[in-house]
């Protein structure tokens, strides 16, 4: 099983859900906890939009938005640039040519961990389990 000390990079992405799990307080995000601890947290542009996908959707209210607005505080957004842009091509062409699909929202997320050299914490592994090159933290797939 992987542990928190076979990450060596200092940074790690943490995708929506484990996101939602900690500003939320769900245990889920207890697996993640050591992996999370003493590193730069980031988050990518994409889990931004669908964190407010998320409260709009569900009708969040003023209080609540900026509630999860200032729990966004904590993460280092990782942004679009041409190079995560050529990112995600890349591993949807990998993905495709391996005979494989993927989320275009799971690919973003994927080309900002790899484009800035991170490990990527998700519950949803297998959402990213083929993609060439990224580290994946995940109680489900605990050998990536």
């Amino acid at each position: 099983m992987i542990s928190p000390d076979d990450i060596a990079a200092s940074r790690i992405v943490v995708d929506t859900d484990v996101v939602s799990y900690i500003f939320r307080g769900d245990t889920r995000a207890d697996f993640f906890q050591p992996f999370l601890e003493h590193r730069t947290l980031a988050i990518s542009f994409m889990t931004v939009s669908e964190l407010y996908y998320g409260a709009l959707k569900s009708k969040w209210g003023q209080n609540k938005i900026g509630k999860l607005e200032n729990a966004i505080k904590n993460y280092v957004v990782l942004p679009y640039d041409y190079s995560v842009c050529r990112q995600w091509a890349q591993i949807r062409v990998q993905v495709e040519d391996n005979g494989n699909k993927m989320e275009k929202s799971d690919l973003w997320i994927a080309a900002c961990a790899l484009k800035y050299g991170c490990a990527l914490a998700t519950n949803n592994g297998r959402h990213f389990a083929n993609v060439d090159g990224l580290s994946v933290i995940c109680p489900s797939l605990p050998n990536l």
